[in-house]
This record gives structure tokens, sequence and C-alpha cells, in this order.
């Protein structure tokens, strides 16, 4: 089976923009944390803040993503950053931590599969 994320990206981009990536997928899983520890502690501004920064980021990924060379994987990623982002408005409206875990499922998920892709390239 051929690279995804090499049939997404194109072979000169790999490294430079998928090593961006894995980074902002990181960061995004960190803030969530965070975002759930200021929840569990009743911190509404600050987990108001970091979830307004993370579904920035996800609003940023859907935005950059590609449907003519990425095709189907595009179309997957697309429909999984909705979803994220409908999690993380209700997940903020109603106090519920486990949509935010949800979306760090989703996102390490999505973070594993594009450092699998990475590994091959190399």
């Amino acid at each position: 089976m051929e690279n995804p994320y090499k049939a997404y990206a194109g072979e000169e981009e790999i490294t430079d923009k998928g090593e961006l990536l894995l980074e902002a997928y990181k960061r995004m899983i960190e803030n969530l944390k965070l975002a759930k520890s200021a929840m569990e502690e009743g911190n509404v501004k600050l987990k108001a803040e970091i979830l307004s920064k993370v579904t920035s980021a996800i609003a940023v990924l859907q935005a950059s993503l590609d449907f003519e060379k990425g095709g189907e994987i595009a179309e997957n990623l697309n429909k999984l950053y909705d979803f994220c982002m409908l999690e993380l408005v209700k997940a903020n409206a109603r106090n519920e931590t486990e949509r935010i875990d949800n979306v760090i499922d989703i996102i390490s998920t999505i973070l594993d599969g594009f450092k699998n892709a990475l590994k091959e390239k190399k």
C-alpha cells in the first residue's frame, strides 16, 4: 500500500510539513489535556481559552486540506475535524470531559497515522 501521507502531500513536502503537522497534533493533545484539567477544576475562563485555541488550530488544519491531492484521505480528515469541532463545542457548553477525551483519542490516532507514514518515508 502506498504511504498515505506521501499520496496526500507529495514526495518533496513530507519532511518539513510532516514534522510541523506532528508538532501541531502534539500541542493540540497537550492543550486538550489542560482544558480537561481546567474543566475539572472549575476554571471556566481557562477552559474556554484553551478550547478556543484548539478549535482554531483544527479550523486551520481543516482549511488547509487539499481535496484534489488528498482525495479520500482529505475527505475523511475533514469529517474527523468536523466531529472534533462539534465535540469541543459541546464539551465547552456542557462541561463534559468525555467529549474532550473523544477528541484526544481522534487526534492521537491521526498523529499516530502520520508518524507511521513519515517513518515509512524515511
